[in-house]
């Protein structure tokens, strides 16, 4: 994403498009991974609190994709409008940065904020394997927690 800031479409296009294609493969790992977490964390909760919850964490993940976007597409029209942004007009410098920017350096920043996060995930095939045992176990003998 940020290599991606160095280049256009106009003066350099196959480095443009070779960086846009490598963004996009990494970008969908961790897209994967985020939604493969999901049902980590459903048998975590229940193995922590008895209650297996599936829908609501299923639920609450699109809910906060929905709310994201809706910010995100807030603040880039209120930064967009601040610099000048005028539809249908040629962009001054500062509305050009801004949506490069947009495309690049700021999805690059978050997607290293999420992977610092995923860093320190703990939740192993050992620990989930361990923890599926103790649900198991739970449930042949009755118990809940």
């Amino acid at each position: 994403m940020f290599c991606m800031c160095f280049f256009t479409v106009g003066k350099s296009p196959v480095p443009f498009y070779l960086f846009s294609c490598l963004a996009q493969f990494f970008f969908s790992g961790f897209n994967t991974a985020i939604y493969a977490i999901v049902p980590d964390c459903v048998e975590y909760g229940e193995w922590k609190a008895g209650l297996r919850n599936d829908g609501f964490q299923y639920a609450f993940i699109s809910l906060g994709n929905k709310i994201g976007m809706a910010i995100g597409t807030s603040l880039l029209a209120g930064v967009l409008g601040s610099f000048g942004y005028v539809a249908n007009q040629q962009q001054n410098p500062a509305v050009l940065a801004a949506i490069k920017h947009s495309f690049t350096t700021v999805p690059g920043v978050l997607w290293i904020i999420t992977a610092a996060v995923l860093f320190f995930y703990r939740l192993n095939k050992k620990a989930y394997n361990k923890i599926v045992q103790e649900i198991q176990e739970r449930k042949e003998s009755g118990k809940n927690v």
